[in-house]
């Protein structure tokens, strides 16, 4: 087997993963799990998905943000029982801190969905649904403040690999290797910024 046929076949099986249940059963899972207590935002990989298989883009961003709602959930009716472990829990994962904590509660003071809707690297959804919880309280505002915050922190993320996936499947393909060094060296440094 030629190099070059070794690259097709791993990007195949990358493909053939992004394109079958197995992908929406992990991005499903990734979001339920970073919206309750796994640190890592799921656009690592739903955009490394996106980039792979751009046409399942859309598919791949539903079954995440069904994740979100569902840990957001879980998350909420753990808050609203015992505030003060979650609480702790919370200060307990890297990059979260009380001043946050305090800045989510009062965003969400007012009952605002949109005040969960943040562009870019800032305050994780489990911390918003905690200040819900112990704030606002009501559950339907919640998930549309869910979903918007994924729509607006984990969106841009979808878009533009599946653009770059669109545009450029060719070089994808030949430079794989590259493509996904880059990709995991820009998340590492990513979140060595984030958690110092």
């Amino acid at each position: 087997m030629t190099a070059a046929t070794a690259t097709r076949e791993r990007f195949r099986r990358l493909e053939a993963f992004a394109d079958g249940r197995l992908g929406l059963v992990l991005v499903f899972v990734w979001g339920f799990a970073e919206a309750t207590v796994w640190p890592i935002i799921p656009d690592v990989i739903v955009g490394l998905l996106a980039l792979v298989m751009p046409c399942r883009a859309v598919r791949l961003f539903v079954a995440m943000t069904a994740g979100a709602v569902a840990g957001s959930a879980v998350l909420w009716v753990a808050s609203i029982v015992a505030p003060e472990a979650v609480h702790a829990m919370l200060l307990a994962l890297p990059g979260i801190h009380p001043p946050m904590l305090a800045d989510a509660a009062a965003a969400v003071a007012g009952g605002d969905p949109l005040s969960m809707a943040q562009l870019g690297p800032g305050t994780p959804l489990k911390v918003y649904t905690w200040a819900w919880a112990v704030g606002p309280g009501v559950p339907t505002p919640l998930v549309a403040g869910v979903i918007l915050n994924r729509i607006a922190r984990v969106g841009p993320v979808v878009l533009v690999m599946a653009i770059l996936g669109s545009a450029a499947p060719a070089f994808l393909r030949r430079f794989d290797r590259l493509v996904l060094a880059v990709y995991a060296v820009a998340y590492v440094a990513l979140y060595a910024v984030y958690w110092s």
